[in-house]
């Protein structure tokens, strides 16, 4: 057995061919047992998980769209949500991972236990069932921490969109303003400041703006 799982971590040295006189043999319970090791020890491959403490760590992490919208606050809260999505999408991995080798494990001995026991049908079947009961119970908790993590990944994933539209409509509002106070500029560069006032004869007139500029309004 440990020259097969041997194979299964350096996949240079695989071979299918491997212990095949006993596997045709049929199935007994040493081969059960044997079989029940090995898939124990492919959770051994993966990285161990503390739902507690998993669960302890995201509590504390603020996941909010800051009061505040200047530069520095956007900043520190865009890449604080950066880091939890990256945090968050390792332990998504990591969960998936148990799960997925958990229902391997549940689908390949529960077929192949029966083959182990004597006895009806359905006192097979319970004997497989018992089997493989304590991968059921980890398969449990590694979809109870996959659907954890998920939801949470979709909290910061709703917080960055959040915050996106936040930096659009500041964005949009500084442009608005730039261009209002450019229009505004404009408008005053039109009008002369300083009225010019001209006497012909009797008579006094005022430029009042360049575009009445020549012709008179009349002052009596």
């Amino acid at each position: 057995m440990s020259e097969f799982i041997d194979t299964i971590v350096d996949w240079k040295k695989f071979d299918a061919s491997s212990g095949i006189s006993q596997r045709i043999s049929g199935v007994t319970k040493e081969a059960l047992e044997i079989e029940v090791e090995i898939w124990n020890r492919q959770l051994k491959f993966l990285t161990p998980l503390d739902i507690n403490s998993i669960k302890s760590e995201i509590n504390d992490w603020d996941i909010s769209v800051p009061i505040s919208l200047d530069f520095e606050s956007i900043a520190a809260s865009y890449s604080r949500l950066v880091n939890y999505k990256t945090r968050i999408s390792k332990l998504l991995a990591d969960a998936r991972a148990w799960r997925d080798t958990c229902e391997s494990a549940i689908e390949y001995l529960e077929d192949l236990a029966p083959g182990a026991f004597t006895g009806t049908g359905p006192d097979k079947k319970s004997n497989a069932a018992h089997v493989i009961q304590p991968f059921v119970h980890l398969k449990v908790q590694s979809f109870r921490l996959e659907n954890y993590l998920d939801k949470m990944h979709g909290s910061i994933m709703f917080c960055a969109q959040q915050l996106d539209l936040l930096i659009k409509e500041k964005q949009s509002r500084a442009k608005f303003d730039y261009k209002l106070s450019h229009q505004g500029e404009g408008v005053i560069s039109n009008v002369v400041s300083t009225p010019e006032i001209h006497e012909e004869g009797d008579d006094v007139f005022v430029e009042i703006s360049s575009k009445n500029r020549g012709k008179p309004h009349y002052s009596k």
